[in-house]
């Protein structure tokens, strides 16, 4: 009778196994929540930006957006240049 009485005590549900299940879910349930508010958010600013686009086309016109939203070119480059080894110089050792 002991292996039934480990058996038993196993798989009861006693209050401390409840709150330990209920625990569980509801750290899962908050964890979801969270994940929806962020994805919520995400889709707030998506449409918001569509939104700005939007009106400064109507407002402004196609062109003027397209060209304010260009990258500036400068004559004077970014960074620093990478420069390739001449190949020809590098002398096989077989």
């Amino acid at each position: 009778m002991g292996w039934f009485n480990k058996l038993v005590t196993k798989y009861i549900l006693t209050p401390e196994k409840m709150a330990e299940n209920e625990l569980r879910d509801t750290r899962l349930g908050l964890y979801q929540s969270e994940r929806q508010l962020l994805e919520a958010e995400m889709r707030v600013d998506y449409y918001r930006n569509v939104l700005r686009f939007l009106e400064a086309i109507t407002v402004d016109g196609v062109e003027s957006v397209a060209e304010s939203q260009r990258p500036k070119l400068s004559l004077q480059p970014q960074g620093p240049q990478r420069h390739t080894p001449d190949l020809g110089s590098y002398r096989g050792t077989a």
